[in-house]
């Protein structure tokens, strides 16, 4: 199983696609319309890769300096593809599963990024 998602594959929604040069690394992040996805793991250019549109229990990209507290907002940032806990300018796709200190890298989120809304 990928080290992004922490429930089972069948609990999520997902969507298959074509991975787009350069490829990408398991939790890239990207916004179709009004659709927040994450790619589910590593996948080279042209390959047919799995995208996480909605999971109960998956880490995230976040900004470095954003600190989440559980039940939290989470949103989107499609200018640097990270979660936020500021609103303007972004979409809201979910809540903070857990406490996420500034400087680290990802945080546990109730990820709903197919009902993503542009704040």
């Amino acid at each position: 199983m990928p080290d992004i998602l922490k429930c089972r594959i069948e609990d999520t929604h997902n969507l298959t696609a074509t991975v787009p040069s350069p490829g990408v690394s398991e939790g890239d992040m990207g916004l179709i319309e009004d659709t927040v996805y994450a790619w589910l793991e590593d996948y080279a250019t042209g390959d047919l890769g799995v995208k996480i549109i909605e999971a109960e229990r998956i880490d995230l990209p976040k900004e470095s300096a954003a600190a989440f507290t559980k039940g939290d907002y989470v949103y989107y940032d499609d200018s640097t593809h990270t979660l936020n806990t500021t609103s303007a300018g972004r979409y809201r796709c979910g809540i903070a599963r857990e406490d996420a200190a500034a400087l680290t890298t990802t945080v546990e989120v109730d990820f709903w990024g197919h009902d993503a809304v542009a704040v």
